[in-house]
């Protein structure tokens, strides 16, 4: 389903009360919930006015992130009781102890509007444990108030088949591209050190390509896979520069191309984004 008709469904007061949100970055998801959880609870008469953006529902729904500045900026934190957002608490995961904590809220009537919204930040790393917690919630639909759970996650297919199963999954679009400028020059300095390295057989040249990749910058944030993609793209780009690879070398940089897009996962480990490019650059160009 669009996003475009996954909101005329919440004016409508007909959304699916499990609503998986995928595609774009982190920040169009979370604004994507946002509009849908203030649409659910706007108080406006006229449904073709939610969210209107100005009653006390609307202007309170926001995410915790701008919660915390609005009370620095303003003196008072915007906070509203029947919207609530699960984060990720563990390196790599979220936790059942932080999902069960979530759904006790979930066991009980809205406080101030109609109904209550859940939007789990991201739920591709649920564990087994929290998503079968959060499956059991599903299958027991609130009888006196609606209650609505948005399950945001770069695919849906990152989520279990039975929260799938469960779920109206909502495709907000593809990611935003990389930039092609930014890609070229990595690429050239990957595909000289990795040349140097079939000439020669030197591993100097190997550190050099993973060397090479680091230039993409925006390693500051563990979790941001911009800078994978960009690295990504880089390799695979590299490809070009040449006559036709044979098809060994060929499909070792694909393959290298493809395992750099899992960087974040790694780097959720404490790993450093150099050592991860370097690994990774020898694990596929050096079998």
């Amino acid at each position: 389903m669009s996003y475009a008709v996954a909101l005329r469904s919440a004016r409508a007061g007909r959304l699916y009360p499990s609503v998986i949100l995928h595609g774009r970055d982190a920040p169009a998801r979370q604004q994507a919930a946002l509009e849908l959880a203030r649409t659910l609870l706007c108080e406006a008469v006229v449904a073709q006015d939610r969210p209107c953006g100005v009653c006390r529902h609307c202007r309170r729904i926001v995410w915790p992130d701008a919660a915390e500045a609005g009370a620095k900026a303003k003196g008072e934190a915007p906070f509203h009781p029947d919207f609530q957002v699960l984060e990720r608490d563990l390196k790599t995961a979220t936790s059942v102890e932080a999902t069960r904590e979530l759904l006790r809220t979930a066991q009980v009537s809205p406080f101030e509007a109609r109904g209550q919204v859940f939007a789990v930040a991201s739920a591709e790393t649920l564990s087994g444990e929290a998503a079968n917690a959060l499956l059991k919630t599903l299958e027991e639909p609130h009888v006196s108030a609606p209650r609505h759970f948005f399950l945001l996650a770069p695919s849906a297919h990152d989520l279990l088949r039975t929260l799938r199963s469960r779920s109206l999954a909502v495709f907000l679009g593809p990611a935003e591209p990389v930039d092609a400028a930014a890609v070229e020059p990595l690429a050239r300095a990957f595909h000289a050190a990795a040349s140097g390295w079939v000439q020669s057989g030197a591993a100097i040249y190997l550190l050099a390509a993973a060397d090479a990749l680091s230039r993409a910058g925006g390693w500051e944030d563990p979790r941001a896979a911009r800078p994978w993609a960009t690295v990504a793209a880089a390799v695979v780009r590299s490809l070009d520069l040449d006559p036709p690879a044979a098809a060994p070398a060929r499909q070792a940089r694909l393959a290298l191309a493809e395992a750099l897009l899992g960087g974040p996962a790694l780097r959720l480990r404490s790993v450093p984004a150099d050592r991860i490019l370097e690994g990774l650059v020898a694990r596929f160009l050096a079998p």
